[in-house]
Formats: C-alpha cells, sequence, structure tokens
C-alpha cells in the first residue's frame, strides 16, 4: 500500500481551542492543524524497512504482532507541539484514536503517488533519523514570514517542515521553502503537485 500524508481536523482527537485557532491561522482556505505521513507495509516488507534503516527486526517483533492487521503494519511519523519526531504504529481496529489509522472523518488522505520502494524507503529512513530532534515552536510560529530561509536540514522541526524535507530528499517539493509550509499549505501542494 502506498504511503498517505493524513491531515487533521481540529475535531476528535485534534479537538482542541489551540488546534482550531492553527487550522484557520495557517490558511490557505484549509482547515487543518497538523500533518503526518503513515506507510503501510507487508509483513516482510516492515522487516526489510527495519534493516534498511538499521533497526533490528526481532526488537520490534512484539509491536508488530500487536498491531499486524490484514497483514500489514501501519507505522506513522509525527511530530506535535510540545514533542519530539517520533513514531507510532496504527491499527484500523484500535480502540484509543491515538493509535488509530486516520478515518476520514477528522482526517483528510493523500496518497503520495509514483513512489518507487527506494523512494519510500528512503522517505522512511529520513524519518527515522529525525527521530528525537525537538519541535520548532519559533519556526511553527513564524512560518508566514517571508524572509524564513530555506535550509539544507533543520536541527528542529514542525509537522509540514519535516515532511516538506523528507519529500525533498526524494527530489520532490524541490523549490519549497520547508519551513515556510503549513499544513493547510502542504495539502495544497501534495494536491496541485500529483
Amino acid at each position: 500500500m502506498p504511503l498517505v500524508a493524513s491531515f487533521a481536523k481540529p475535531i476528535g482527537l485534534f479537538d482542541n481551542w489551540f488546534n482550531k485557532v492553527t487550522a484557520v491561522v495557517t490558511g490557505h482556505g484549509g482547515n487543518f492543524c497538523h500533518s503526518e505521513f503513515v506507510f503501510t507495509f507487508t509483513i516482510k516488507r516492515m522487516k526489510d524497512f527495519l534493516l534498511h534503516v538499521g533497526e533490528d527486526p526481532k526488537q520490534w517483533q512484539k509491536k508488530m504482532d500487536r498491531y499486524e492487521e490484514y497483514g500489514s503494519i501501519n507505522i506513522c511519523f509525527f511530530i506535535v507541539w510540545g514533542s519530539d519526531v517520533s513514531y507510532r504504529l496504527l491499527k484500523r481496529g484500535h480502540n484509543n484514536p491515538y493509535f488509530k489509522y486516520p478515518n476520514e472523518n477528522e482526517f483528510s488522505i493523500v496518497t503520495i503517488k509514483n513512489l518507487s520502494d527506494e523512494d519510500e524507503f528512503s522517505i522512511g529512513k529520513f524519518l527515522m533519523d529525525q527521530i528525537k530532534k525537538e519541535y520548532d515552536y519559533m519556526g511553527a510560529l513564524t512560518f508566514f514570514v517571508p524572509m524564513r530561509n530555506m535550509e539544507a536540514s533543520y536541527s528542529r522541526w514542525f509537522c509540514s517542515q519535516l515532511m516538506v524535507a523528507s519529500l525533498q530528499h526524494i527530489n520532490r517539493l524541490k523549490d519549497v521553502n520547508p519551513g515556510a509550509v503549513s499544513p493547510n499549505h502542504l495539502y495544497k501542494l501534495l494536491i496541485v503537485s500529483q
């Protein structure tokens, strides 16, 4: 199954005043307050991915057994206000909304088209290399400042910035400044670029 970009609306899991304000303020005519990537791998492909990123699949076996669904594993890479870059495994049938695969009532899903297996692994490797990097509060609050420089790499991230940079890792959205993109803007960029 292909890589998807998930765009959260300020309802359900993300229903709070901060996310409602964020969705409006970040503009571009959208209504999203957060974005994240979700990979869906077969069990074999998940093990291959783990080897590719330098992880021992045996160390992941219990998690994979718990989150395997219909022969697949869903792994989500994200960063939210107040946290570090991280991942979580998702399941469509999970009873906790945080670990539930995004549903179309609370999220808009955009499939990242025309990715090779190598592209998908490259994006995943880039994201794994960012694990534990801190949230970019200043960047998130000033993304709209036109003088913000495009960087080759960042030591801190906000959600849509991380996603743009990971796509640039495979030569997508090359002319876009990752630090100047909100979830609403990224949604539009992905819809137009595909």
